[in-house]
């Protein structure tokens, strides 16, 4: 079993996606240096993360739990773990976690960032998701004063909740073995989150290419009121969950829409919300400072930032429908370009399937003159056994027959 297994448990929209990048690009570059990260490919720790939470039956699901526990037991040295939806996983499976780790020491690692930034990105992000909420519907619903009452804040809350999560984390593993990793503010190099979370790894940090990685980013205003009208009428069209995240979240929206960003308009928090926010987060960073977790980075960076932006309502249906015609525009060209292959699948299994078809013909030759060989190898072997004597004289019969004495 590894010595020690790091979980890097999120939260989400706290740089997660551009540590996973890393992670993934320097998987063989980790584990020459004693740091595995589990799974032939990164997709198999979601999919062990959807099994150990029971998030869900996908084909695949089905003991991938196990098998990434059997692939690290079978690790002498650290291992890492990086899927943001361990954060909120309820105090039963967290203890199941950290059991089925056993004996390897448990690190769990939060990456935070402050409340400022998340809520707006949370939002759009919730939008890509096939939520509906109006910016005012969500910042009600996680202001409430009864969270659970609303979907917003049940959806928000149980994966940002940094005080609560940390305490379900705490209750299974020792305090001082909980890292909180904060986001750096703006203006920061780019790569000092992922330094930060080396320094908890206990990885080189120039051992590794971090360049060109990227980051998970958000939407513009302008965009993310596209999806916000496209998505119940995605639902009423009966188009499917699969379908939707296939088309609509990873085509449009972020392989698309987010390239707009910097042309579109910036969401801000409405003034009327930022004591409200000021004071959480220093619910938080209170709470974090009591928990007795170490902290890497600084905890002033969990206060909110406040930037300026606009609220949808400011903004007029023109912009909005500049982002539907790019989004038009880009589902097109993918279309065209899967059309290229499907077309070019379909040459490659057409002469496939001559080249099968020519195969067979000449087994079947082949077959028959092995039935025609065997026949003749039977009634060779079925005929009557001349004598030796009888092989000797057929010759000089011959000969005498023709007069040859």
């Amino acid at each position: 079993m590894s010595r020690t297994v790091f979980l890097h448990v999120g939260l989400p929209k706290s740089g997660t996606s551009f540590v996973q990048r890393i992670l993934v690009a320097n998987r063989g570059r980790l584990k020459s240096s004693g740091l595995l990260f589990p799974g032939r490919r990164w997709h198999q720790q979601v999919m062990a993360v959807r099994d150990v939470r029971t998030m869900g039956r996908r084909r695949g699901t089905g003991g991938a739990w196990e098998r990434l526990v059997q692939e690290i037991a079978a690790w002498p040295d650290d291992s890492v773990i990086s899927m943001e939806w361990l954060c909120a996983a309820p105090a039963d499976v967290v203890r199941r976690i950290v059991d089925d780790l056993a004996p390897a020491r448990v690190e769990v690692v939060f990456t935070a960032r402050d409340l400022g930034r998340t809520l707006p990105a949370a939002w759009q992000e919730g939008l890509q998701n096939r939520y509906e909420w109006t910016w005012e519907e969500f910042l009600e619903g996680v202001a409430a004063e009864d969270r659970s009452t609303t979907s917003a804040g049940q959806a928000f809350w149980s994966q940002q909740d940094l005080a609560g999560l940390l305490e379900r984390w705490t209750d299974a593993v020792p305090a001082d073995q909980v890292h909180v990793v904060t986001v750096p503010g703006p203006g920061a190099p780019p790569d000092l989150l992922w330094r930060r979370v080396a320094q908890v790894l206990g990885v080189a940090v120039d051992d590794c290419v971090i360049g060109g990685m990227g980051v998970n980013e958000s939407l513009g205003l302008e965009s993310a009121e596209l999806m916000r009208r496209l998505n119940p009428l995605t639902r009423e069209a009966g188009l499917s969950r699969v379908r939707y995240q296939q088309l609509f979240k990873h085509r449009l929206a972020k392989r698309t829409l987010a390239k707009r960003r910097d042309a579109e308009s910036r969401l801000a928090l409405p003034g009327g919300r930022h004591g409200w926010v000021r004071e959480t987060a220093a619910r938080q960073v209170a709470a974090v400072r009591s928990s007795g977790v170490d902290v890497v980075g600084d905890l002033a960076e969990l206060e909110p930032v406040l930037r300026e932006g606009r609220q949808p309502a400011d903004v007029p249906d023109g912009p909005v429908l500049d982002a539907a015609l790019a989004g038009l525009v880009a589902l097109g060209v993918e279309l065209e370009a899967a059309r290229r292959r499907e077309a070019a699948l379909e040459s490659r299994v057409a002469r496939l399937e001559r080249r099968l078809e020519r195969t067979s013909k000449r087994a079947k030759r082949a077959s028959e003159r092995a039935r025609a060989l065997g026949r003749r190898v039977r009634a060779y072997e079925a005929a009557p056994v001349r004598s030796a004597a009888r092989l000797r004289l057929g010759p000089l019969r011959r000969r005498m027959r023709f007069g040859r004495t």
